[in-house]
């Protein structure tokens, strides 16, 4: 499955450009944009509830959906 993808841009510090970067380095992450996807998957799952009513066949889709990229 393949997703489109959209570009856009973010500033963020120095400091954490930098955290990335280390993570990068270890193996982690593959690249910058990688972590920022992980990092909004996450906040998106952790505020689901909030974003949509989990009885929905559009929530259904979109949890599997996010558990199909997850193991990519």
């Amino acid at each position: 499955m393949v997703l489109e993808m959209k570009v856009i841009s973010i500033r963020l510090p120095d400091w954490m450009l930098e955290l990335i970067d280390q993570l990068c380095m270890k193996g982690i992450f593959i690249s910058r944009s990688e972590f920022i996807r992980y990092a909004i998957r996450s906040a998106l799952k952790k505020y689901e509830k909030e974003l949509y009513d989990i009885k929905t066949s559009e929530a259904k889709l979109k949890r599997i959906a996010w558990k199909i990229e997850d193991e990519l």
